[in-house]
């Protein structure tokens, strides 16, 4: 019997844990991503900025460590002389963590510093007896990334430092991605949350510890809980609750409208009851917990199949479909992009607003249109999963209350300091967001040439036409002598353009006349878009025609959206608005 406890994260971070990260281990590969969705789960379950009483505890999963002294493991506790485990599975949630303890370490300004005391006494680890004592670091990563997860993650206010970029490997740029992503996170929200969420994580969040002394046996157990079984599905539980409370007479076409939904939306299917959640406004609790209340309001298992299950499923698979076929175009239109956003944030307002779409077209369409406005406005503006699905939450609740009979409601208003940020953003979106920035470049493209180009985003990379680094004797230096010069255009939007991978490695420092004849090239699979043919247009590529197509696309954006982006350009307007953006009708894009 292998020794297994369950502990609470400052327990892991404490002795007898002194935890190495072996050098066969994969390198850190998290992405912001990942991180984003833990912080806001850590978040939702702390209920931070929520009236609700926080979960008494949340899982982090299954760590396996290995006994690296081959000692006798049975019983480890707070007394046991501290010893090396090596991490064998849990390396990505334990680096993870610390960093975002790190973050919120660095973040505080109160002068006790509560956190930094903590933080000091799980990252530092106290080593031999009394009169000969040392420290280090509770967790070694691999030599590879040892160094740099120290100096800029662990030591005390090191995630302000910046580091040299091209001295870092690509681990290391994963983790400073993290970091960044987690330092703008923890900024949304007070010092005294950002405490509570410290305390939280420390007390109230635990992983089931397993521990091996053989190494055979550790690679065992990390197949077993890596690879093996199928889980039970949350739909699967629902089902039974369901079918258990449905009458006699109804069951066999209960039955059968289940299959039928589940074959409909597929692989999608369980992710349309966490939207079913979220459109009741249950985001609290978990799915199966949040649907059964629903049936429960909607008067039970036959209501809720009736008038909640069937209409939200068919509403769903519109979006996934686009509409194609069904929808009018225009609609159709927007959900190709919506679709387009990886996170389907948007997703429950959408399928409220498609519920009855025939009811009422017009107001359908002018609700889609306003959702497809305000995601990509969330895009623009760098928000967080979690701030998007908080704004969310407050645009579906207006739809169900039926405020939201027109466009135009308050939830979807931008308010000045939003539209500040976004001008601010669209200076250097592809820093920023990159993701983001793609799908920019591919809308405007489709405004330029007046169709959708239906093609895989992945297949595009964004090149920068003024090259970021362009070589001392090239004819780029001529044209933008000074390192201000080339910092003000390099990434701003006028100098974006989207080819292919292969082209982007061919073209990289290139001169104008060879990127022009490398950007010509296209075939079926990865045509030559408007964005980039846009570009070809120009004689020469200096400062001036930057900025000209700079604010033509600006314009563009402008008019698609509805906003004012004269924050972006060299010289504000005079006019501009001192007051919150609002809406008026919604215009056709």
């Amino acid at each position: 019997m292998l020794p297994t406890a369950s502990l609470t994260i400052s327990e892991l971070f404490s002795n007898p844990f002194l935890l190495d990260v072996p050098v066969y281990q994969r390198p850190y590969s998290w992405g912001e991503e990942q991180a984003e969705q833990l912080f806001d789960d850590l978040l939702e379950a702390s209920s931070l900025g929520i009236d609700e009483v926080s979960d008494p505890g949340y899982f982090l999963g299954t760590i396996l460590l290995m006994d690296a002294s081959g000692s006798d493991a049975t019983r480890l506790t707070a007394k046991t002389p501290a010893r090396t485990f090596d991490v064998v599975d849990g390396q990505q949630r334990l680096v993870t963590l610390m960093t975002l303890f790190a973050v919120l370490r660095d973040l505080e300004t109160s002068l006790k510093r509560p956190i930094s005391r903590r933080v000091q006494g799980m990252f530092v680890a106290q080593q031999g007896a009394r009169f000969f004592r040392t420290e280090r670091f509770r967790l070694h990563l691999a030599a590879r990334d040892k160094s740099w997860f120290e100096e800029f993650v662990l030591q005390a206010d090191s995630t302000q430092l910046v580091p040299t970029f091209g001295d870092m490997s690509a681990s290391d740029e994963a983790l400073y991605k993290v970091r960044e992503r987690l330092k703008r996170l923890a900024k949304e929200i007070s010092e005294a949350d950002r405490e509570r969420l410290f305390s939280y994580i420390s007390a109230k969040c635990h992983v089931v510890v397993i521990v091996s002394n053989d190494i055979d046996r550790a690679h065992q157990l990390f197949i077993v809980l890596n690879e093996r079984g199928k889980h039970l599905q949350r739909n699967d539980i629902i089902k039974v609750d369901l079918l258990s409370g449905m009458s006699k007479a109804d069951l066999a076409w209960a039955d059968e409208k289940w299959n039928e939904t589940s074959a409909m939306l597929g692989d999608d299917f369980e992710q349309f009851f966490a939207h079913i959640r979220t459109i009741y406004g249950h985001a609290r609790p978990k799915i199966v917990s949040g649907v059964r209340s629903v049936i429960q309001e909607a008067g039970g298992a036959d209501a809720f199949f009736k008038t909640v299950l069937l209409p939200l499923a068919e509403a769903y698979a519109l979006i996934r479909s686009c509409g194609e076929g069904v929808l009018p175009p225009e609609m159709s239109r927007h959900l190709f992009y919506l679709n387009r956003l990886a996170d389907g944030d948007w997703a429950p307002a959408a399928m409220w607003a498609l519920k009855d779409w025939k009811r009422d077209p017009e107001r359908a369409a002018q609700l889609l249109a306003e959702i497809d406005r305000f995601a990509h406005l969330m895009r623009l503006l760098c928000a967080g999963s979690g701030k998007r699905l908080r704004k969310f939450a407050g645009v579906i609740a207006a739809l169900r209350s039926d405020e939201l009979a027109r466009a135009g409601h308050p939830m979807f208003q931008i308010s000045r300091e939003e539209l500040r940020n976004i001008s601010f953003h669209m200076r250097d979106l592809h820093k920023r967001n990159p993701k983001a920035c793609k799908l920019l470049l591919l809308r405007l493209s489709d405004e330029i040439s007046g169709t959708i180009a239906d093609v895989n985003p992945d297949h595009y990379t964004i090149e920068h036409v003024l090259p970021q680094r362009p070589s001392a004797t090239s004819e780029w230096r001529k044209w933008f002598p000074t390192p201000e010069e080339r910092s003000q255009s390099v990434e701003c939007l006028g100098n974006l353009a989207l080819i292919t991978q292969q082209q982007n490695d061919r073209a990289r420092n290139a001169s104008w006349s060879a990127k022009k004849d490398i950007y010509s090239a296209a075939n079926v699979k990865t045509p030559l878009l408007a964005i980039t043919r846009d570009v070809l247009d120009a004689h020469e590529w200096r400062s001036s025609d930057i900025e000209a197509r700079e604010k033509r696309l600006l314009g563009i954006i402008e008019k698609i959206w509805r906003v004012d982006l004269s924050g972006t350009r060299s010289s504000t307007r005079a006019d501009a608005s001192k007051s919150d953006i609002t809406l008026g009708p919604t215009s056709a894009v």
